[in-house]
């Protein structure tokens, strides 16, 4: 190569040299063969990479077979988390021999004949890869009969491979075991989580498709153990209670609006529930539950202003749409989804539950099982609750504010004693700032001087949320919950490295109730819960005992305060292996144990707050970095009026 060709080649991108040496070396191996077909059993277990990421994942594939197969009763089984054994059993239509051997090849499938099928799909499963999949990389065992059939066929599988069919005797329908999953792929074995959360997400699996099929018994057991068990209903509302309790199918909302070819019904929690994560949302298009951005955005924006930043609501969503008009051919799982029309599928969702919760009230909840064609000129205009502060209308029709109450609607604000909290609204000293906050360290004025909140004088509490202070300069607005959300935190992260967070003991222990989902994940995560300051015990399989609560927030609401941590629990529990990272988890008991805006302050309690802000560290930020106070200055007040 020639000194110039070289020089050319060194301004050539990486990517583009590389290209070059890959011709180079085919040149220098021109006899060799470099593109081959991969062997049958590799793109067998490539596939179920794709299509089985998880033990909850056959288990989903699984049940959707079933389903599409007309059963009426599905029971399924598992053992050690799904790794063991996957059993799944069903009272559907069963197949003849010759198919059941046939559905264990790759891309064999009843359930499309061309691709123009794909433009319009309306079974659960397609693809014809999921059961071939799964067989690839496990031991399976399939027995099926159809009702007019005398025997049943049993075909048994390792690896993909077909080692043995025989006759066998059993009642109509099909049921398939998976043993040892992942056993010939060691590298997605070494990934599977514990095997609490992999029940926990197979648990959370059959509880959405559970949801979208009402009609249709479903029993899990784990390990022996039954975890669900669940007859037929009569609608989703009572499915709702089955699953999850009377607590919160009492307080959901029915729903339901009708479009020109799009139509959004299911169940909404009143704005006065909330959850700390978004667990509780579930989202089905046509039947197929999925992870659509759209619809969780709507779903969302419709609770906006009405439930605390940070919180989410509860809602189950059925959005009906002509087949042609949504495509779910775009992940292997079929967990998402693409819109034809994103913009009038978010605004049906949107304005069916905003609508909806502008009234409150009791409604027949079976109507989402008895659609009712909504009425041309349904209003589209936002509607905006304040629940802080509701409006009563006027005898002229105007609206008018109703004063706040003062009850408590939050854990009691717990600072200093009351012995220590100062008089209501004494006069403050004169000088409003921090002395040594006001000298740098080189001896000059700091830039942004930090207030002494506790020293200003007190106007009030506007909005139910912020606290109006009023000094020298100008004027503070202070978020009361971020305030309060800091000096939480450092007095958990105080106690916490003193040897653990204290704990106040309860008058009498209260019982939590856990989701049966998630009650074995939550059960191993009772030591760091303990150290949170939470005395609990397991009472039972899906139970726990709340003896005590962290003392900082005192015995009230400890109840709640442990449901919302809980909530917030990840999939590897509280483990972080490091301090910065539990105390994350430290953040979200602050912020879940703090008083939240709409919470109306007594004087006292406003005193004590600024009090304990003072004499902690950061204060002028929360925990999570937003700001703990505003100011206003004089002269930027001054010249708004134009002085």
């Amino acid at each position: 190569m020639k000194l110039e060709d070289a020089g050319r080649l060194l301004e050539y991108p990486v990517g583009k040299l590389q290209c070059l040496a890959s011709r180079f070396a085919v040149r220098r191996t021109m006899t060799e063969h470099v593109v081959h077909i991969l062997p049958e059993q590799v793109a067998s277990q490539i596939a179920a990479g794709e299509v089985v990421e998880r033990p909850a994942s056959a288990v989903k594939e699984l049940i959707e077979n079933s389903l599409d197969a007309g059963a009426r009763a599905i029971s399924v089984e598992i053992e050690r988390g799904g790794s063991a054994l996957i059993a799944v059993a069903d009272d559907g239509c069963g197949m003849m021999r010759e198919d059941a051997i046939l559905s264990l090849r790759r891309h064999a499938t009843s359930k499309i004949r061309s691709a123009s099928d794909l433009a319009a799909i309306r079974t659960l499963g397609f693809r014809g890869e999921a059961l071939a999949s799964i067989a690839s990389v496990s031991h399976l065992k399939l027995q099926t009969r159809r009702p007019a059939d005398t025997h049943g066929a049993e075909i048994a599988a390792e690896g993909g491979n077909i080692d043995d069919t025989r006759e066998c005797a059993m009642a109509a329908g099909t049921r398939i075991e998976v043993r040892e999953l992942f056993f010939n792929t060691p590298a997605r074995l070494k990934f599977l989580k514990t095997v609490a959360t992999e029940q926990g997400a197979i648990a959370e699996a059959f509880q959405r498709i559970a949801l979208a099929n009402h009609h249709v018994a479903f029993t899990l057991t784990a390990d022996q153990r039954k975890v669900f068990e669940l007859p037929r209903a009569t609608s989703a509302l009572e499915r709702v209670r089955q699953l999850f309790g009377p607590k919160l199918a009492g307080s959901l909302l029915p729903f339901e609006l009708d479009r020109p070819g799009v139509r959004a019904r299911g169940l909404a929690a009143t704005s006065q529930e909330s959850f700390a994560t978004g667990r509780m949302i579930f989202t089905f298009v046509n039947g197929r539950s999925v992870r659509d951005r759209i619809l969780i955005r709507a779903i969302e924006q419709a609770y906006q202003t009405l439930i605390p930043r940070g919180r989410h609501p509860a809602a189950v969503l059925f959005v009906d749409i002509r087949h042609e008009d949504v495509d779910v051919n775009v992940h292997p799982m079929k967990t998402e989804v693409r819109f034809r029309n994103a913009g009038a599928v978010f605004e049906v969702v949107y304005h069916a539950i905003r609508d909806r919760l502008a009234d409150q009230t009791d409604s027949d909840p079976t109507k989402i099982e008895k659609p009712t064609p909504a009425p041309d000129d349904v209003a589209m205009g936002l509607i905006t609750i304040s629940t802080a502060n509701p409006e009563q209308p006027t005898s002229d029709g105007s609206r008018e504010p109703t004063p706040r109450s003062s009850t408590r609607s939050d854990a009691p604000l717990r600072l200093i004693p009351d012995a220590a909290r100062p008089t209501a609204f004494q006069r403050p000293l004169s000088l409003a700032y921090d002395r040594d906050a006001r000298v740098g360290a080189g001896g000059s004025p700091a830039t942004a001087p930090i207030p002494m909140y506790s020293r200003l004088r007190v106007i009030g509490q506007i909005f139910a949320g912020y606290i109006a202070l009023e000094s020298d300069d100008g004027l503070i607005l202070i978020d009361q919950h971020a305030a309060h959300e800091r000096v939480t935190f450092e007095r958990l992260r105080a106690e916490l490295r003193d040897g653990g967070v204290r704990t106040q003991q309860l008058l009498t222990a209260v019982p939590v109730e856990l989701n049966p989902a998630r009650a074995a994940q939550v059960q191993g995560a009772i030591s760091e819960l303990r150290a949170m300051g939470f005395d609990i015990e397991p009472f039972g399989p899906t139970t726990l005992l709340l003896k005590g609560a962290p003392a900082v927030f005192g015995p009230e609401g400890g109840a709640k305060l442990l449901s919302d941590m809980i909530d917030s629990m990840g999939e590897a529990g509280f483990r972080g292996g490091k301090e910065d990272a539990f105390e994350n988890w430290l953040k979200q008991l602050a912020c879940h144990g703090s008083v939240r805006v709409g919470r109306v302050l007594e004087p006292a309690e406003i005193h004590s707050l600024l009090a304990e802000l003072d004499r902690t560290e950061f204060k002028t930020n929360c925990p999570h970095g937003r700001p703990v106070h505003i100011n206003f200055g004089r002269g930027q007040i001054e010249r708004m009026f134009r002085r």
